[in-house]
């Protein structure tokens, strides 16, 4: 199986084709090959850093049983597999932006592929699309726990509120601001760490608020489910693709995306009895184990393993 990648940093986006490449390594009925672009980067948090070099090619597959494809691979796909391609592509869809007309994934719907959404909101939005050419499946984001730090204690995490801001910096401080007012020890991330560093992080808080992309939502939101694994209560906005795992008072908190919403979610939280916190995280970090690597692999391969009738 060809897989591309133009790795420009760790995003998660990349570690979930990382996770796809693996069942494909897992798996008895193909071999994962993945073809790089000359810019891409080999910085210290790209996942197949140290894979075993026979995995990586200087050229495309010429002709690979199957293609993988994922956000903008289709740029460096062939344009001959591009219509009525006799090798099936697997398209792994990881946003609901797919569906935004001026977004220039919107045009690769066109092409013939077997796409995986990664939730039930993005299928239903590319199917109010009407321009998806091929299957659709949907396989909810896995969660690789193995990977994870072990979840401390309530009483060992030294953080009230840690703020995840990459992606909206400005309303991160905002909070933070806010909240200091409170008297609270509050940590604020807008930069990139290591994937280590950035579970550690998770692992320490009490409580986190994360803070998804705003204006064009999200396709599952990875970042909440790793912080319902590590026992911090999450507070996380509504972004679209968390609306089936993300149940607000059940195993987190969903407030509207405004300011004042997400105010008001702290004050609440920062004002629970103990015993309605640690019933939140029982149910969050059941939600977490219920979302499991095992579970998304054996959904994949049963798909490449009919390939060629679903082709």
């Amino acid at each position: 199986m060809l897989f591309y990648r133009d790795y420009g940093g760790f995003t998660g986006g990349h570690l979930k084709v990382w996770d796809y490449f693996n069942h494909v390594k897992f798996s008895h009925s193909y071999a994962p090959f993945i073809y790089f672009t000359p810019q891409s980067s080999w910085e210290q948090n790209n996942p197949w850093l140290n894979l075993d070099k026979t995995f990586l090619l200087s050229e495309p597959l010429v002709n690979p049983d199957l293609i993988f494809m994922e956000g903008l691979d289709w740029h460096f796909l062939d344009e001959h597999y591009k219509n009525n391609s006799h090798i099936p592509i697997i398209n792994l869809i990881q946003h609901v932006r797919h569906a935004y007309p001026d977004n220039p994934r919107y045009s690769f719907l066109k092409y013939r592929a077997i796409r995986i959404c990664v939730s039930s909101e993005i299928k239903t939005y590319l199917e109010e699309t009407h321009q998806v050419n091929g299957e659709l499946f949907v396989i909810p984001c896995g969660l690789d726990l193995s990977e994870l730090p072990q979840p401390l204690d309530w009483e060992q995490k030294d953080c009230d509120i840690l703020i995840c801001a990459l992606k909206e910096p400005i309303l991160g401080q905002q909070l933070k601001k806010e909240l200091e007012k409170a008297e609270k020890k509050v940590e604020l991330l807008t930069a990139q760490l290591s994937r280590a560093e950035y579970l550690q992080k998770l692992n320490s808080a009490k409580m986190t608020v994360f803070l998804p992309n705003q204006q064009e939502g999200e396709g599952f939101y990875l970042p909440a489910l790793e912080g319902m694994a590590l026992g911090t209560l999450v507070i996380c906005p509504d972004c679209i693709g968390n609306r089936s795992f993300c149940l607000s008072w059940y195993n987190c908190i969903r407030p509207e995306y405004r300011v004042e919403s997400l105010l008001n979610a702290i004050q609440q939280a920062l004002q629970y009895p103990r015993s309605k916190i640690r019933e939140i995280l029982t149910q969050a970090k059941q939600t977490a184990n219920e979302h499991n690597l095992l579970k998304e692999r054996q959904a994949f391969l049963e798909i490449i393993d009919n390939i060629r009738q679903i082709w």
